[in-house]
């Protein structure tokens, strides 16, 4: 296993795990033990942050942030983050009711996520449940992602950013070289990766402020 600038993220033979404490799947996901420790493979089919990763972003996270992740959906991605911040917290932020009913199970598992059934475009109503927020990841297909982003980060003044941004089927005027402007715009913009060999459609941006 070789560890990755993500704290307790792995590589090895071309996959990626997170090390887990209770080595328990999440989703169905493989867990193998190596000397005592646990694995949780990490599939980049399944997770727009695993995808970006393999193909070589290098996501400023840090095991003891306080992060906002915006589009939870039912905390696949979130599982594995919670993982990662041994010392941290995961505000989880999702406004679909049914993958919100999974998210809070997962909470009952991975005692670092605190689930928000909440509109990722209001951080003024879901602030009152946050104490800090050091990095926001957003994976929300709307129209105006770009704007929640921005909001968010500004509301709860955090210094890191991961957006993952949808490129089609938003909005007629849609383009990818125009939204990056628009970013570039509001951030220091760190890393683009194209994740559409598993995402199809999709961008991973780390930004700072």
């Amino acid at each position: 296993m070789r560890e990755l600038q993500v704290p307790n993220f792995f590589e090895d033979r071309g996959n990626l795990y997170s090390q887990s404490r209770d080595g328990k799947s999440i989703y169905g996901e493989q867990v193998i033990n190596r000397g005592g420790k646990y694995y949780r493979v990490f599939s980049p089919l399944r997770s727009k942050l695993s995808s970006s990763m393999r193909l070589g972003l290098k996501p400023d996270i840090r095991k003891e942030d306080h992060l906002l992740y915006l589009g939870a959906g039912a905390g696949t991605t979130a599982s594995h983050l919670a993982d990662s911040l041994s010392k941290g917290s995961i505000f989880a932020v999702e406004f679909a009711p049914v993958p919100f009913i999974k998210l809070t199970s997962l909470s009952g598992i991975k005692d670092n996520i605190f689930p928000i059934l909440s509109d990722a475009q209001k951080p003024e109503m879901y602030g009152l449940f946050v104490d800090r927020v050091d990095i926001v990841y957003q994976d929300v297909s709307q129209p105006n992602q770009i704007e929640i982003f921005a909001k968010n980060l500004g509301h709860f003044g955090a210094k890191r950013g991961i957006l993952m941004l949808k490129t089609f089927s938003l909005r007629s005027d849609f383009s990818i070289d125009k939204e990056i402007k628009r970013i570039k715009e509001n951030f220091s913009v760190q890393q683009i990766k194209d994740i559409s060999r598993f995402h199809r459609g999709h961008y991973a941006i780390t930004v700072s402020n």
